[in-house]
């Protein structure tokens, strides 16, 4: 039996794109369909690095459902965990990409069943001190997949496994933001390192200045915070170095996905015991390569596309104190 490295847990959904690029989806006719969510994102990502991946969460018992899991199971993610839910749809993503600015985006149908993990979702084997549970942490805003969530947290540091967070900050699923902070520095309590874009990282550390946040971060026992920041390159945050990697020249196609394929590169980089400044740059240029194509999912790269433009460019991550 195959051996799980990672498991991702977290927002699972079909995108759908509009094929024109700077079109507003109130003039947009025609689209192209997509696996999406930062959980399947991450899994398919990490697949196609050659891991062997398991997705924790939910679809509807519908015909998106279906698609999901024929697209996942294509790409060599284990679904054991991806249950059906009985009562909630699929969730839906509309998308207009607006490059090289983020993208206009409308989530279609909430509560969905993403929404609905349960703790009974989550029986996992305990992972192992060599394997990792990454967690979209959109799934705090519910509270039956709060519970999955801190529960699958808890289980695993008390395990020995790595937890890795992408703090997919999501405003629209949260009716207060003092709520949304509470319940994230709970999760962060039990994790080891945190992803990040800018609002993210402002968003949880409480501070526009990215130094200060990540301290913020770090006083609640992460061991390091990665900062993503697109065009501006990259920071990774520990208590005793900061580390900072340019970014990687490409023509920017889609923002959307872009974390999620940098948050695969960077499980992997973890799982090889690479130093920070190689796992930083070779997350780095996994996000680029996803920028530059249309999807999310479908953009993520192979081993052989992100070495091949780390060759290319030679940009490496640099001590910064």
């Amino acid at each position: 039996m195959t051996q799980i490295k990672v498991y991702t847990m977290g927002r699972v959904l079909v995108d759908l794109y509009a094929n024109q690029s700077g079109v507003p989806l109130d003039k947009t006719d025609m689209f192209h369909k997509y696996v999406g969510g930062s959980a399947a994102n991450t899994a398919i990502g990490l697949g196609r690095l050659g891991i062997n991946v398991g997705l924790i969460s939910r679809v509807g018992n519908d015909i998106f459902g279906k698609y999901i899991k024929d697209r996942l199971t294509s790409e060599g993610v284990d679904i054991k965990l991806l249950r059906t839910d009985p009562d909630y749809p699929t969730a839906l993503v509309f998308a207009a990409p607006f490059p090289p600015n983020d993208s206009e985006v409308l989530h279609y149908g909430y509560p969905n069943a993403h929404s609905q993990i349960n703790v009974e979702d989550v029986k996992f084997d305990p992972l192992e001190s060599e394997r990792i549970l990454v967690v979209a942490a959109t799934s705090l805003s519910t509270p039956s997949s709060r519970e999955a969530t801190l529960w699958a947290l808890k289980e695993n540091r008390n395990h020995g496994g790595c937890n890795v967070i992408d703090v997919d900050w999501r405003p629209v699923f949260w009716q207060k933001e003092t709520d949304a902070q509470k319940y994230y520095d709970a999760a962060l309590e039990f994790t080891d390192v945190v992803l990040a874009n800018e609002p993210e990282l402002e968003f949880a550390g409480r501070s526009t200045d990215p130094e200060q946040a990540a301290n913020r971060i770090l006083s609640l026992g992460v061991s390091e915070v990665v900062a993503k920041r697109g065009g501006k390159g990259c920071f990774h945050f520990t208590r005793e170095n900061i580390c900072k990697v340019d970014p990687y020249p490409v023509s920017v196609v889609n923002t959307l996905g872009a974390g999620d394929g940098f948050g695969a590169a960077y499980v992997y980089a973890l799982l090889q015991k690479w130093p920070v400044e190689h796992r930083i740059s070779f997350a780095s240029a996994a996000g680029a390569i996803v920028v530059s194509r249309h999807s999310c999912s479908e953009a993520m790269p192979s081993l052989e596309e992100i070495e091949a433009l780390i060759h290319t460019n030679r940009i490496v991550g640099t001590f910064t104190n």
